[in-house]
């Protein structure tokens, strides 16, 4: 099969790619896989945190007489403050556990005396022991003390500090960003509010599943409003226009991007500003997964336009921990969302009203946030939504630790440096120079590569006419196959039809210049093939 690669999703592609690398027969090669992002670090204090919590979960249950492999639940009434305490004060002083449970400790207090001022120590220490246990099905869906532990975590980041306008958001857990997302969509697709045929603009390049989801799911027509490489990736005033389009119902945004790893600049923000006066019902999704990267906080959209935007992040892959899946959904209580759910009337509002009214007393008052719970298990088991109790406490550790902890900064000043460096090694690897986003307000999480700019770099003009003669997939099965190389192809994202993105947080400085010297050598082959 040799599969235009516009066609397919990136990651059907890379899955390909691997079939045909595990086919090499070049033993002596390191696999260099920078096709996704998973981190290949993590924070050994968060870890550390939640396993000593796991532990005491574990050790104050309690056991019947004759059987102590059973695990009796919890008891509410107990002094858990005082028994975590003495658990760890029983480890020793240079062990990680130890370390984790000191992290836990100063987080009992700060919840105690800023954010959960209605619970006792010994409650708060419950609530988070129940949790880590995994025992109960999670109710509320989003437990109690998930909302306001991540609205401080957010607010430097997404809202430049102003707690005030951090606290009207609804938070609901999830599974990650990218299912925060879907469940945000599909919810308001099967209430009607976004339908096929609509028009939603995408800024471009982005992430692919989006223009998936927005596309091929929704049915929408995609608007690109596209940056441009030439400058830097920033926007014409033809490209800005585009989001002025009254006919637009939905704008998309990923702040910092993928696979450009550059934020919303003020020209969008204005113009969205602008698109909101002229149309008050203008929805934005915005995807924030990357912000923690950057060196300081920015403006965003949702700070810009809080009624307007639904705002995803996560945690994940601040702390390395792609498999967790750990992520929120934030939306105004009074949002756009909202407003036009309770605008619905008629037949439409009939409808919306009986796909709930077997799980709700009163269908018409149920909250936007609150259809969406309920659509992330099709509505029929909506009492059984919400993402894991003990991932919900995990959450909750990672962005404690971020408040809380004076190394926390060095934990992410270590990552922006680790990531500088194999940006430059890269492409210090491909012969090409830096992108002139990697000082700026970046996320440096990916880039795309122009293949035709390595071609120039090795050949000249000559080189690249040689490369353009031949198929971009014949070049991703080469590099799997004879350099053990996995790229994903870059026109799928929306940079061109000969570049591919590469992702940093998998492969480190060493590998990363390697990764550049084979690309740059099998461009250079292939094409002279």
């Amino acid at each position: 099969m040799n599969p235009c690669v516009a066609d397919y999703s990136p990651f059907l592609l890379r899955n390909m790619l691997l079939e045909h690398l595990a086919e090499s027969d070049r033993d002596h090669l390191e696999v260099l896989d920078a096709s996704r992002g998973a981190a290949n670090w993590q924070n050994r204090r968060v870890m550390n945190a939640w396993h000593a919590l796991g532990l005491y979960a574990a050790s104050a249950c309690g056991t019947p007489e004759d059987d102590g492999e059973i695990a009796i639940a919890l008891k509410r009434e107990e002094p858990h403050h005082a028994r975590f305490a003495a658990l760890i004060g029983d480890v020793p002083s240079n062990g990680g556990l130890r370390e984790g449970g000191d992290l836990l400790m100063k987080m009992w207090d700060w919840l105690a005396e800023e954010l959960l001022l209605d619970y006792s120590r010994d409650e708060i220490v419950y609530q988070f022991a129940e949790a880590v246990a995994g025992r109960a099905y999670p109710s509320p869906a989003t437990l109690d003390f998930v909302a306001p532990i991540m609205r401080r975590y957010l607010a430097p980041l997404l809202f430049r500090d102003n707690r005030d306008l951090a606290e009207q958001f609804e938070v609901i857990a999830c599974e990650g960003a990218t299912t925060g997302l879907a469940q945000a969509a599909m919810t308001l697709a099967r209430h009607g509010v976004i339908s096929p045929g609509d028009r939603a603009a995408i800024i471009w390049p982005t992430y692919e599943p989006l223009r998936d989801l927005v596309e091929c799911q929704l049915g929408c027509e995609v608007v690109q409003v596209r940056l441009d490489p030439e400058t830097e990736w920033i926007a014409s005033e033809d490209e800005l226009k585009k989001l002025l389009d009254p006919s637009l119902r939905m704008v998309v945004t990923v702040s910092p991007g993928n696979p450009v790893p550059i934020i919303t600049c003020q020209d969008i923000l204005d113009r969205l500003e602008v698109a909101v006066r002229m149309n008050p019902d203008l929805l934005i999704i915005s995807d924030y997964v990357y912000a923690r990267f950057l060196d300081y906080s920015v403006e965003t959209e949702i700070e810009r336009l809080p009624r307007n935007t639904i705002g995803v992040y996560s945690v994940s892959k601040d702390f390395g921990l792609a498999g967790m899946r750990l992520g929120v959904v934030l939306a105004h209580p009074e949002g756009v969302a909202q407003r036009l759910l309770e605008r619905a009337s008629g037949e439409r509002r009939a409808e919306m009203n009986a796909r709930y009214c077997r799980r709700a007393l009163d269908p018409a008052e149920m909250s936007f946030g609150e259809r969406m719970v309920a659509e992330s298990r099709g509505v029929s088991f909506t009492h059984m939504s919400g993402i894991s109790t003990s991932l919900q406490a995990l959450l909750c550790v990672c962005a404690a630790y971020d408040r809380l902890d004076p190394t926390s900064e060095d934990y992410f000043d270590w990552i922006r440096h680790e990531l500088m460096e194999r940006v430059g090694a890269l492409h210090d690897g491909l012969g090409l120079p830096t992108p002139g986003w990697m000082d700026g307000a970046s996320s440096r999480y990916a880039t795309p590569i122009d293949l035709g700019a390595v071609a120039r770099a090795r050949g000249g003009e000559q080189l690249e006419s040689a490369l353009r003669r031949h198929n971009l997939w014949d070049l991703l099965v080469y590099l799997a196959r004879n350099w053990k190389v996995i790229l994903t192809p870059g026109e799928s994202f929306g940079t061109g039809e000969w570049s591919v993105r590469a992702c940093f947080p998998s492969i480190d400085a060493r590998q990363a210049r390697e990764l550049g010297r084979r690309v740059a050598d099998a461009v250079e082959q292939f094409a002279g093939s």
